[in-house]
């Protein structure tokens, strides 16, 4: 045990390069830690985050599931910042178009843009595994389930990227941020002027034309709640599979008798991208707000709290998973929270799985071995996000 005083901050480069170290401190010595400067509890062991995941009573994310938005004057957008009724409301009706049948008729169909972007590299020294590969396929596919088009879908993913970044030590929105913000927000109602005028079929025309149900009875989303929902299936769907196979080239690098044992019987991929979610979460930190006073581990928290549900600590928990820190490909006993649990659960869990399969399948089958540049590797700066933006492949 360390007798250096434990401090986690979601916002400091430093820690967030690499939380491992603190997040196993906070999990045996202070399983409910308290950050004075941000004003926010932090739960850590696997236990305590699944119990507030599901018990959206206690822990509620009506304010907010960002820590920085909880508290601000930022209008919370429709369903992810949501308890029931109006959250049932709302995921019913992006459910009804979000089906996993719907994910599932893309599975074969991704792997050909896979193919695409990585049959030009396999005569290359190496490459950049994120930005010539892992950030454009989410790209791609999520946007052609929306309907963006493809001399868009670069310009869109740049101004998402852009609103989430954070400067270090910083919880507000950059000037960078605020004006891509607006950017994006005047192409997309461009697309709902026009979609209005001439659906067609794509994610976009179905949730324009969506009802969602009321107790006044139906009705359609407004423009507002339109861009809501564009900006979080775009962002959501392009960052986090885009860090998630940014951290499968890091981590099978890193463990290649596992990379190896892939190769040698791909019939394990499916279970290593859960591992690959459960050993380093896209993302890793969830925000709410407490609405009853609770004690927990001998501490008393009390209603209004901010709580940080660190699900990326939660996959390391030794409590739940046995030698937490190996990353093993045939690990049968994954329960993680990664997807989140619960009513929150990701509505795009499955597309994302269905993604990463893909990815590693026709990674491997082009590049069974590779190193990393690790000196050149670099990480994205959110508060909600954390994963590579950049791994260097070398052959």
């Amino acid at each position: 045990m360390s007798h250096e005083p434990i401090y986690y901050d979601p916002y400091d480069y430093r820690i967030d390069a690499d939380p491992h170290p603190v997040w196993t401190r906070l999990r045996d010595e202070a399983p409910v830690y308290y950050n004075e400067r941000y004003d926010f509890f932090a739960l850590s062991r696997f236990e305590d985050v699944h119990t507030a995941s599901i018990d959206h009573e206690t822990y509620s994310s009506a304010q907010g599931t960002v820590l920085e938005l909880i508290g601000s004057s930022i209008e919370p957008p429709p369903m992810i910042f949501m308890d029931p009724p109006r959250h049932t409301a709302f995921r019913k009706m992006v459910a009804s178009v979000f089906t996993p049948r719907r994910m599932a008729l893309l599975e074969d169909r991704i792997h050909e843009p896979c193919r695409g972007y990585l049959d030009p590299l396999r005569d290359s020294s190496g490459f950049d595994y994120v930005a010539d590969f892992g950030a454009r396929l989410p790209v791609m596919v999520v946007s052609s389930l929306l309907g963006i088009p493809n001399e868009d879908q670069d310009m869109v993913r740049g101004w998402t990227d852009a609103v989430l970044h954070r400067d270090e030590g910083q919880t507000g929105m950059t000037a960078t941020a605020a004006a891509a913000f607006g950017a994006v927000s005047q192409y997309y109602q461009g697309q709902i002027d026009e979609r209005r005028l001439r659906p067609r079929d794509d994610l976009m025309s179905d949730l324009i034309a969506g009802e969602l149900p009321e107790t006044s009875g139906p009705r359609r989303l407004t423009d507002a709640e339109l861009h809501v929902f564009f900006n979080l299936i775009s962002s959501a769907g392009n960052e986090t599979v885009a860090r998630l196979l940014g951290w499968t080239a890091l981590t099978l690098a890193r463990w290649p008798g596992e990379r190896a044992r892939l190769v040698e019987n791909p019939s394990l991929i499916a279970n290593a991208v859960e591992e690959l979610l459960r050993y380093e979460a896209p993302s890793p930190i969830q925000a709410r707000v407490l609405m009853r006073d609770i004690e927990l581990h001998g501490k008393t928290i009390q209603s209004g709290a901010k709580i940080a549900l660190l699900t990326g600590s939660a996959g390391r928990d030794r409590r739940e998973f046995p030698d937490p820190d190996r990353f093993d490909a045939s690990r049968s006993t994954n329960r993680h929270l990664t997807f989140g649990y619960g009513i929150h659960f990701c509505l795009g869990a499955s597309l994302a799985r269905i993604e990463a399969r893909a990815a590693i399948a026709e990674t491997l089958e082009r590049f069974p071995e590779w190193d990393v540049d690790e000196t050149a590797v670099e990480m994205v700066h959110t508060s909600t996000v954390r994963g590579p933006c950049r791994v260097p492949l070398l052959f």
